[in-house]
């Protein structure tokens, strides 16, 4: 069963996230330390823990 807010599904039957328009500063700055923390990559896992993407993202403070 789908999760809605104002009738808009938020996570799909297949656990996809969806509808999210944009998110706060807190958010923003806690998800972006967590993927700095992690050597600038971003892994997605499935609900089984097996790892399903991997984004490399890149370093903003690197100087050239």
């Amino acid at each position: 069963m789908a999760l809605k807010i104002n009738g808009l599904d938020v996570v799909s039957d297949t656990y996809v996230l969806s509808n999210v328009a944009n998110t706060d500063v807190t958010t923003q700055t806690t998800i972006n330390s967590a993927i700095i923390n992690q050597n600038n990559i971003l892994r997605i896992y499935d609900s089984a823990g097996t790892e399903i993407r991997t984004l490399f993202c890149a370093n903003a403070t690197a100087q050239p």
